[in-house]
């Protein structure tokens, strides 16, 4: 079961379909299916309904090994032939160890010595300086948006692109800054941006490794994964090799950037990231160049507006020959809208599918009320097909919202569609200290003295209140908790009431959830409500 809290299992593998690592959610995700909900305390069921709840249990767990045709069996063992691995290890490990596995054990069937930690860092560190704080290096261009609403918008996305380019400019811990003056003194074999250069004299064991993976998935089991002349069975199984294969790729960059990995390099992780800024904004030129627009653009992949298939075709061609990767069409939206912020937007497909990135109305904890609303605008908007169907389902859009805030601030809400359902990841007596005493009522109806904590995760302070009222809670539990006017600031669902919940905080949170969709259809979620928007400086200070 740990398998499925691996990131790169639960993003690559499962395309982030569940969001939280409880069985119950993972389970709902994969399987359709859930597990028995009771009120109150586990030891108190009868011994009839704890047996079936427990038999529930265990048989979900199997049904996630053995669902689509037995599709997480095979895929670790997949890995654990690709790791040199058991089983055991590629279930409990993380995907910096199976790629550690590869890279060792190639070093000892070629007799190489595996270099120590010291010798890994006299290459260096980064040349480069991180834009996101707490990052060593720069990461992926990422070019802004444009916004507003987009019709006939393609996606194009470079496939493999960090492993396309540790195979193409030969990118290793020993090719990285080697030894050799004439690789250094060459300009070509220097890296755009940074102060690296790249061995010309010998090929890297990453480069050949991660190469050869690549060059296996993207000519061999993927195009095998999708050929209809082979049997079902046969393409499910290409298809898992294939995927198996990508979440290794994927994460073979970003681990020679992690600490924790044994054959940390930073400057390779430098070097990789800064050819990836390089080919993207290639790309975007010629783009310009061939009369293509680039509405948006994020790491890996451009949005392309109302490009001709000719066109489409050209620039894949010239990436393929210029830039030694391969461009694909991802997806082809119907029309997209993007919001002012990076890695935000919301696009519709063909047939009327909603796809949404990054925006807060899909996260698993926003109270339901709101993801209920965020629901209904996305039904809206995949109903539009031309600029005056948007106009209207403006309209609808703003009633929605005008409507659902007249009934936050009468009350009308139960407190179930009010709560944000936020997992704790150890247990409640691990956080902090109470600095003072409130009282509350418990299950039984009786006023009960609580801690008061400050300093703590709001769900936190509510796991606490549940704590000290006789709740078991342990890591892996969902707290559903209501933001009230209490001195903590927030009481579990089932000991707040009505008069109690904060409802600016719950404007403030439909704000939040609302505003990326609004500011892409010139709205702005005050204006809605009929409160002032604040001015700018230039508006204070300045004559238009």
């Amino acid at each position: 079961f740990r398998t499925f809290q691996n990131r790169s299992v639960q993003l690559y593998a499962f395309s982030h379909k569940y969001s939280e690592y409880t069985l119950n959610a993972i389970c709902e995700a994969l399987l359709n299916d859930s597990k028995i909900e009771f009120e109150g305390d586990i030891s108190d069921l009868p011994i009839q309904k704890l047996a079936e709840y427990c038999l529930k249990d265990a048989d979900l767990t199997l049904r996630l090994t053995t669902f689509n045709d037995n599709l997480l069996m095979k895929l670790l063992v997949v890995i654990c032939r690709i790791g040199r691995l058991p089983l055991d290890d590629i279930s409990r490990f993380g995907v910096n160890q199976w790629i550690r596995g590869i890279l060792y054990y190639e070093h000892r069937r070629r007799g190489a010595l595996i270099p120590r930690r010291s010798e890994l860092q006299e290459k260096g560190t980064a040349s480069t300086t991180a834009i996101i704080k707490e990052k060593k290096y720069r990461g992926g261009l990422v070019v802004e948006p444009i916004l507003g609403i987009h019709f006939n918008v393609v996606v194009v996305d470079f496939a493999s692109l960090y492993p396309s380019i540790i195979k193409v400019h030969n990118l290793s811990y020993e090719t990285v800054n080697c030894p050799h003056i004439s690789c250094k003194s060459d300009p070509k074999q220097h890296i755009p941006e940074t102060t690296h250069w790249i061995c010309k004299e010998k090929r890297g064991i990453t480069s050949l490794l991660i190469g050869s993976l690549r060059d296996l998935r993207v000519n061999y089991y993927k195009h095998l994964s999708r050929d209809k002349t082979l049997s079902h069975e046969e393409r499910q199984l290409y298809g898992v090799v294939s995927q198996a294969i990508k979440v290794i790729l994927n994460a073979a960059y970003g681990v020679m950037g992690a600490e924790i990995f044994p054959l940390y390099c930073l400057p390779v992780a430098d070097a990789t990231a800064a050819i990836g800024r390089s080919t993207t904004a290639r790309t975007i030129e010629k783009c310009k160049q061939i009369g293509i627009e680039v509405i948006y653009g994020d790491t890996d992949s451009l949005f392309l507006k109302n490009p001709s298939n000719k066109r489409v075709d050209e620039i894949a061609a010239w990436a393929r020959s210029v830039l030694g990767v391969d461009l694909e069409i991802d997806k082809q939206y119907r029309y997209v809208v993007f919001s002012d912020l990076k890695k935000n937007y919301l696009g519709v497909l063909a047939d009327g599918t909603v796809d949404v990135k990054g925006l807060t109305g899909k996260k698993s904890h926003t109270p339901p009320f709101i993801r209920k609303a965020f629901y209904s605008i996305l039904d809206i908007l995949s109903k539009v097909n031309s600029e005056n169907d948007f106009e209207s389902a403006k309209q609808k859009i703003k009633t929605i919202i005008q409507q659902n805030a007249r009934n936050l601030e009468q009350r009308k809400i139960p407190l179930e569609e009010l709560s944000f359902n936020v997992m704790i990841n150890k247990s409640p007596d691990k956080y902090g200290k109470a600095t003072g005493t409130s009282w509350a009522m418990s299950l039984d109806g009786k006023d009960t003295k609580t801690g008061i904590y400050k300093g703590l995760p709001q769900h936190i302070k509510a796991a606490k209140l549940l704590v000290e009222i006789g709740r078991d809670l342990k890591a892996g539990d969902i707290v559903s908790y209501v933001k009230t006017i209490t001195v903590d600031g927030v009481k579990p669902v089932e000991l707040a009431r009505p008069e109690e919940v904060d409802t600016q905080k719950y404007v403030d949170a439909m704000e939040a959830t609302f505003d990326q969709l609004l500011s892409s259809l010139n709205f702005n979620f005050k204006s809605l409500l009929g409160k002032p928007r604040q001015s700018s400086l230039d508006d204070l200070f300045w004559d238009n």
